[in-house]
């Protein structure tokens, strides 16, 4: 079976590779010219990458072509809520319009592939306290342009099932943290600044935002497990949430990472990481992807702040 991940040297992406490759998948991957492959070090001599923007059709056509996948799992995207603020074209160019790039790339093939379209949980907004645990059945209230670009994709995606018999697959992942991360997310964020603390890098004091925040987080080795399960028995065109299904607090997140480390270190809540319009509540209900495809996360968020603080004092320092 041959698999193609678009957003390979990403995140989520890279994970995903390992447990294809784990599987006995022939893995390739697209990604964006430039970008930093780091994230593939562990696997990077099997797969076959090709770095192409998802903006210029020919090459990427000429890459899906190549490939010839069997499944197709589209992880690639301006995927920052924050940067989609900052770049609202470029957000809704590459992750709408390279999303049909991708589609119509795959037009020509000796077999369509079964494509995974991985939304964001960023699509249902603000949902009030007593509406959750947020189902699929949840209306849609995107409030960045990041999560329009989400319900849009996921819109694009149902528009080729319907007329054009793609065969398409919908997940909704919540957050998601793990090793690799970027600072810029607040998981990690945090482990990389109590690294740096330990190895006397920074002062000790580390600087939050609102820690009364309660978010769903998993991590990204099950999320990516889920990816390939939905892919494997879930239902064409049936949206899934991929979710822990509980809250956690940000304050809960500074506990546990703090009891990882033996520094003394002191916690500041620094203004400029405060969020204007803050949802102060957000978590889902995994019961249909459990139900229908069997999937439901398995590593604590104990093991997965540990793993994330171990990557980061691998990580620090050693540049």
């Amino acid at each position: 079976m041959r698999a193609l991940i678009t957003g390979i040297a990403g995140f989520a992406g890279s994970h995903l590779a390992e447990l294809l490759l784990k599987r006995r998948f022939k893995v390739s991957g697209i990604d964006y010219p430039g970008s930093s492959l780091n994230n593939l070090s562990s696997c990077l001599d099997k797969v076959k990458l090709y770095q192409v923007d998802l903006n210029n059709f020919p090459l990427l056509k000429e890459a899906v072509s190549d490939c010839q996948p069997d499944l197709l799992f589209h992880l690639a995207a301006v995927s920052s809520v924050q940067d989609s603020w900052e770049n609202r074209e470029l957000t809704l160019r590459t992750n709408i319009i390279g999303t049909m790039n991708l589609m119509e790339s795959c037009r020509h093939l000796t077999h369509l592939p079964r494509i995974l379209l991985v939304s964001s949980s960023e699509v249902y907004g603000a949902v009030d306290e007593e509406k959750q645990p947020i189902t699929e059945e949840t209306p849609l209230q995107p409030r960045s342009p990041y999560a329009v670009s989400k319900a849009a994709l996921e819109l694009l995606g149902l528009q080729y099932l319907h007329s054009e018999n793609y065969p398409i697959y919908l997940v909704r992942p919540f957050n998601h943290t793990g090793p690799r991360q970027l600072d810029s997310f607040v998981c990690s964020s945090f482990a990389r600044q109590i690294s740096e603390i330990d190895k006397g890098l920074r002062e000790p004091v580390l600087r939050v935002g609102d820690l009364s925040v309660r978010r769903d987080f998993s991590d990204v080795r099950d999320m990516v497990r889920g990816y390939l399960m939905v892919v494997e028995k879930g239902k064409v065109g049936r949206v899934y949430n991929l979710c822990a299904g509980k809250a956690y607090s940000i304050q809960k997140v500074v506990d546990i990472l703090l009891s990882l480390s033996s520094s003394k270190i002191k916690v500041l809540q620094d203004p400029s990481r405060l969020r204007v319009g803050e949802i102060p509540l957000s978590y889902g209900d995994h019961s249909r992807v459990r139900r229908e495809v069997g999937w439901e996360p398995t590593i604590t968020l104990n093991k997965t702040l540990k793993d994330t603080l171990n990557y980061w004092r691998g990580s620090v320092g050693n540049t």
